[in-house]
């Protein structure tokens, strides 16, 4: 994916925006965090969840959900206990904080690289799947958050989107309630258009998602690319690893490695 290719609304990332963006959220829905959906509620309720998946910095997370806590707002933090760009043990402080400002912890799983030929059961997952999602929701109950109640997935592939509503006792992000009204932040754009007009326009709508990655955001607006920069500069993208979740996280990012390694 080459950086003329992504498209979407990338006007306002600063934490301005985002505090008018929860204020028309309240404004119109009652805010819950994922573990609160329920299939079943009064046909005149209106509910938005908000959520964040936690892909490159915990510290940009802490300066998003104590905006929140200000705000009297409560979402819900997605995080990896698989990834080389941070380590939930070393941060094991930060995730705590996070939720002593009232926010949901939950699991962000990464199924890439498990067994491809198995067959698929009746929800749309492999046993080495459900394998893997069971191994890192045990890993984020160690760290004493329990319970772990929601999972959304890393990258997910087409066949586990509009799965079912829960999966190892935990609300899926992606099953089908959750994704009739959903808009997002991926790669730094909102695709659906500026957000706070989406918002007005799905008023009406019982059920909303809003996806919002914290490493996006900061106390200035600046484009996609110098915001994720800043970050993952700090990291060593010389190591493969890491160079591979950086740019399978944000493309474009690739690219300018890539170019200063050449101009080096």
């Amino acid at each position: 994916m080459r950086s003329a290719d992504l498209e979407g609304w990338a006007e306002d990332f600063s934490y301005d925006y985002y505090r008018r963006l929860l204020e028309a959220l309240r404004a119109t829905f009652e805010l819950r965090t994922l573990s609160e959906y329920r299939p079943q509620r009064p046909s005149n309720d209106r509910v938005a969840f908000v959520r964040h998946d936690v892909d490159v910095c915990l510290e940009r997370a802490v300066e998003m959900a104590e905006l929140e806590y200000e705000l009297g707002v409560r979402s819900t933090y997605m995080v990896l206990p698989d990834t080389p760009l941070y380590d939930l043990a070393d941060e094991r402080d930060l995730l705590h904080l996070i939720h002593e400002f009232g926010h949901e912890i939950a699991l962000h799983c990464d199924l890439s690289g498990v067994e491809p030929d198995e067959p698929v059961g009746r929800d749309g997952l492999t046993p080495s799947e459900r394998r893997r999602i069971d191994g890192a929701k045990r890993r984020l109950e160690e760290l004493d958050l329990r319970p772990v109640a929601s999972v959304s997935f890393h990258r997910p592939s087409e066949r586990v989107l509009e799965g079912p509503r829960t999966i190892d006792g935990m609300v899926n992000a992606y099953n089908p309630d959750l994704l009739s009204t959903y808009i997002s932040d991926s790669s730094g754009r909102w695709r659906e258009g500026a957000p706070l007009e989406s918002i007005l326009e799905e008023a009406d709508a019982d059920r909303l998602q809003v996806l919002a990655h914290p490493v996006w955001w900061g106390a200035e607006h600046e484009p996609p690319l110098e915001r994720f920069a800043a970050v993952a500069d700090r990291f060593d993208a010389s190591d493969p690893k890491t160079y591979e979740e950086l740019v399978s996280i944000y493309p474009p990012y690739g690219e300018r490695i890539d170019a200063d390694r050449v101009l080096a």
